[in-house]
């Protein structure tokens, strides 16, 4: 189905006609004050093609000039996403070759766009092209003859995506031109793209970042001042907004993934910038194993077009293969790959938008490579137009590649699809069952509904029955394989096997999602379950909720549910307890932390209960069982204005379950009465060093630097605001800190937060350091409960519970400070063998059952250290220890016992390492988590480890032992 046919044009002057190459000229007016700002702006004279380096006039449809008053790649200009829109919808107005769709809303309200171009018989039919990708992407309905009659007459979508990460502009200005390129110019090259293919534009995914960048340029323009940093993207995180794919919790990401779903785009390609000059995406790999070999192939194939076509116009510094690896499903344009669509994405020199007279290069950037034939130069002048010229140009002959080719990229979609299906029916797994009764039924239901979320059908099974050697119950959920989006469950669900001996990892390397969440699933290999009648779920899933029994108390088990936190909160004002160790009432056992509410309206916590799904029973007498009152907590939440990335994912876990607190920054510590506002301190990691966060915003210069809603930045200041955001915890903070604690505050601490509490002192007994040989980046661990009385492991049943860890930090119970250095992915000693082991099939690792390794992990404290988990840790220098830390969770024993998923090199040094303590100092507590608690919103099965510290943030001291 390949064509060849020439896709060359000729270049031409500002103004005159464009000349494809073995085509008859075609006579349309050219704006010639358009070609020449082109022309003005175009700082290296080497970075344009004939493809763009002019633009056609129109009398109907105007260009972004005459809309703007400048063009794309104008030095000192950035253009606000609702601009981008406003232009958007005057495209859809004056061009018939033009439609304007909304995909939804950000968190704050903004609407999300995608804008379709096609020629105007396509666009006039575009449902009915729909309708045929739709049955091209489920073979169960489209056969091989079926489909092959389908791609006789059906279109691709090549869905083009931008600014997801605020801080790179140049895609949003481009795409700006490219819409109205594709829609007016009649060039045989560009019509073979609007008459053979539907493109999709979304100029701006994160469109609440890009209101926010373009504020702080012009503050810094207009001003002469200091810039504020761009401290907030979205509502919650800055660029892990392209880490979201498995997790589903932000609305650009959901929104993505609804439009894919709806539309089975073809191609989905994000536009990014970090390389010079332009990275077009293949991957060093390892691939991820699920990938359908075909995937790898369309990334050669269409990048090979690429940097052939702007190489053989000189263009410098076009180049693939040695940048992003291939493995981890998480980011935006790997929801086509998990939907058996072709993701791809560019990297491309920085837009600016202010011109960077000899820019210089690393030689690791400029180096001739095979894969780098035609090598970015040591320096050079860049400007915003060579960002537009180089990535437009590109785009347009990925573009035309497909639209020419468009017959081979469809039936690559339907193979796929196929294959998913077939590997589904006749690979390793032929069926994934997640038992109704789980130990924590809440966290089972979230993961069927994140799955669901995705495309995934779930069934239930009508009644019982055996197949594989696994037991299934009626009403257990049943995910069968052999369904078009196959690749996403064993993506997702299988035990990922990262050798160290591979180049470094981009990002993480395990995420198996049910040890993330806790969840008891099983695997079928037996063909009969496809015989088995399953009942088909058509709405998100939620246990029963409710009060049974009858009695004047009411009671709820702890199973490590995170709804119950929900519940406390919503019955603020109803007293709850909680019992200290497992009980026995009316017949039934319940465990440690379980809530008990004496005399409680129950009708009003029944509609609680049932709204939650949260199951509860009336007990005829009070349990005979020691407890201690739930006290509603008064919770303040710090942030760094230095960098809000990962503590964003803490807030969205606290607002999804109902959990209030106030918000404010490192900086204000010192200014308030901590003790007397609130009962709990939150403070995530900030991801970079203890001095840095220590310092925070540098106090350079006298001018301070705002962040906060003005009529020239009105879109800053919505979480938090500040008249000057320089300085960061400093001594004056910690003091704070550590006066909270002392009078009675619990204060919650993970990631770099633990670093600097431990490098300055503020954590008696325990400190931080970064051994040499360990090498880990994002996996899963297991993680051993030691201490099985503590409050902040209420609910969990068993000994083990699989955790999140990535490097750091290393905690070790000892007397003095250290420091601790992080990971860096991209540093020295990169290993460059290609060592692929495909994903290892799930095993049903129950966090609340005996581990099914031949000896059962164990976990003590680290016994190098100076003193042990029994032993005291000294408060301050020369003073008698009168305080234990506590280890709660700690890493396994033997280093063999540790990695679950993912990848993990010198295990020596974690073993025994605690991963969770609980450091008393004088009436208070500090909680530090070595493992992340709250990660992207895919760790929900260590949430309540979070919660149960916040719940029983005054009574933590319950169950220890006494000092010996």
């Amino acid at each position: 189905m390949l064509s060849t046919g020439p896709i060359l044009a000729q270049a031409v002057a500002p103004g005159a006609p464009v000349t494809p190459s073995g085509v008859a000229p075609l006579t349309q007016p050219q704006d010639a004050e358009y070609g020449r700002l082109i022309q003005q702006h175009l700082v290296d004279k080497r970075f344009t093609t004939e493809l763009v380096d002019h633009l056609p006039a129109s009398d109907t449809v105007p260009t972004p000039l005459k809309f703007f008053g400048r063009i794309p790649g104008t030095p000192g200009e950035l253009t606000y996403a609702a601009d981008i829109h406003r232009y958007y919808r005057e495209l859809a107005r004056t061009s018939k070759r033009v439609k304007l769709m909304t995909l939804g809303t950000t968190e704050e309200g903004r609407e999300l766009v995608v804008l379709a171009i096609a020629d105007e018989a396509t666009l006039a039919k575009l449902d009915d092209y729909k309708a045929q990708l739709a049955a091209l992407g489920d073979p169960r309905r489209t056969d091989a003859a079926k489909a092959a009659e389908i791609i006789k007459t059906a279109k691709p979508i090549y869905w083009v995506t931008s600014g997801i990460h605020s801080p790179e502009t140049g895609g949003p200005e481009m795409l700006i031109e490219l819409a109205y390129r594709l829609a007016v110019e009649e060039t045989p090259f560009i019509r073979n793209i609007r008459d053979n293919m539907i493109t999709f534009i979304t100029p701006v995914v994160e469109v609440d970042g890009r209101e926010k960048i373009v504020d702080t340029y012009y503050y810094g323009k207009k001003t002469g001042k200091p810039k504020p940093p761009l401290v907030y993207w979205g509502k919650y995180v800055a660029h892990d907004n392209n880490r979201d794919g498995l997790g589903q919790f932000l609305k650009l990401t959901q929104n993505i993934t609804k439009g894919m779903l709806d539309w089975h785009p073809t191609v989905l390609h994000d536009l990014h910038e970090a390389q010079s000059y332009l990275y077009v995406s293949t991957g060093t790999g390892p691939y991820n194993p699920s990938l359908d070999p075909i995937q790898s192939n369309e990334w050669w194939l269409l990048a090979e077009t690429e940097v052939m076509e702007m190489t053989k116009r000189n263009v410098p510094g076009v180049w693939t293969y040695g940048f992003y690896d291939g493995w981890v499903p998480n980011y935006l344009f790997w929801i086509a790959h998990t939907h058996n669509s072709f993701g791809r994405f560019y990297e491309v020199q920085s837009y600016g938008p202010d011109v960077q007279k000899n820019l210089k290069l690393a030689p690791t950037v400029t180096s001739r490579e095979w894969f780098r034939p035609n090598p970015p130069l040591p320096s050079i002048d860049w400007g915003p137009r060579n960002n537009t010229n180089i990535q437009q140009s590109a785009l347009l002959f990925a573009l035309n590649r497909v639209a020419t080719d468009h017959s081979l990229y469809l039936e690559n979609y339907w193979t796929k699809s196929r294959n998913a299906i077939e590997n589904g029916r006749t690979g390793a797994i032929n069926a994934y069952v997640i038992p109704a009764r789980q130990h924590a039924p809440h966290n089972a239901t979230d993961m069927l509904n994140m799955l669901r979320q995705q495309g995934i059908e779930i069934g239930t099974a009508t009644q019982g029955f055996t197949a594989g050697g696994v037991q299934v119950a009626a009403g257990d959920y049943v995910i069968r394989a052999d369904q078009p989006y196959r690749t996403l469950l064993d993506m997702y669900l299988s035990v990922q096997n990262y050798p160290t001996a591979n180049p470094r990892p981009y990002d993480d390397t395990g995420w198996t999602m049910q040890y993330m969440h806790n969840v008891d699933m099983k695997t079928i290999k037996d063909p009969a379950v496809f015989a088995q009648a399953l009942t088909p779920v058509t709405a998100d899933i939620a246990p029963p909720g409710g009060v049974s029994g009858t009695g004047s108390t009411i009671v709820f088990n702890h199973n490590g549910d995170n709804a119950l936190v929900s519940l406390r909160f919503r019955l603020k004002d109803v007293k709850m307890l909680a019992a200290e160790a497992p009980f026995e009432a009316d017949g039934r056992r319940y465990a440690a932390g379980s809530f008990i509410l004496p005399n409680a309206d129950r009708a009003a916590v029944a509609r609680v209960a049932e709204a939650l799904g949260v199951a509860g029973e009336a007990v005829a007498a009070m349990p005979n069982v020691a407890s201690h009152v739930l006290t509603t907590p008064r919770i303040g939440y710090v942030h760094s204005w230095l960098r809000t990335q990962d503590e964003g994912w803490w807030r969205a876990a606290l607002d999804t379950y109902g959990i209030p607190y106030d918000y404010f920054a490192d900086t204000t510590l010192k200014q308030r009465n901590l003790r007397a506002k609130y009962d709990v301190l939150i403070y995530p990691t900030v991801a970079v060093g203890a001095r840095e966060q220590f310092v925070g915003v540098p106090m350079n210069g006298k001018d301070a630097i705002p962040y906060k809603k003005t009529a020239l930045t009105p879109n800053l200041g919505k979480l938090d605001s500040a008249d000057d955001i320089r300085g960061g915890i400093g001594g004056a903070g910690l003091e704070a800190i550590r006066s909270f604690v002392q009078q009675g505050g619990t204060l919650l601490a993970d990631g770099s937060t633990v670093e600097m509490l431990a490098a300055f002192g503020a954590t008696p007994g325990v400190t931080v350091n970064a051994p040499s040989d360990l090498y880990n980046k994002g996996a899963i661990m297991r993680g051993m409960i030691t201490d099985q009385a503590s409050p902040i492991v209420y609910g969990y049943a068993g000994k083990q519970l699989p955790v999140y860890f990535s490097q750091a930090p290393v905690m070790t119970i000892a007397r003095g400070g250290g420091g601790m250095g992080y990971f860096d992915p991209n540093g020295p000693g990169a290993r460059l063998a290609q060592n692929v082991t495909p994903n290892a099939v799930p095993t049903p690792l129950s966090p609340w059952l005996p581990s099914e390794t031949s000896a059962p992990a164990t976990a003590t404290v680290d016994s190098s250290s100076p003193f042990g988990s029994a032993q005291p840790a000294s408060r301050s220098s020369g003073s008698e220890p009168t305080q234990f830390p506590r280890v709660i969770m700690a890493f396994p024993d033997k280093s063999s016992d540790i990695l679950l998923s993912g990848m993990l090199s010198g295990g020596d040094a974690l073993a025994k390492k605690p991963l969770v303590v609980d450091v008393p100092d004088g009436r208070g507590h500090i909680v530090l988590f070595a493992l992340r608690p709250f990660w992207r919103w895919q760790t929900q099965g260590s949430y309540m480890l979070g919660f149960n510290t916040i719940l029983n943030w005054d009574r933590l001291d319950a169950g220890k032992p006494a000092p010996k």
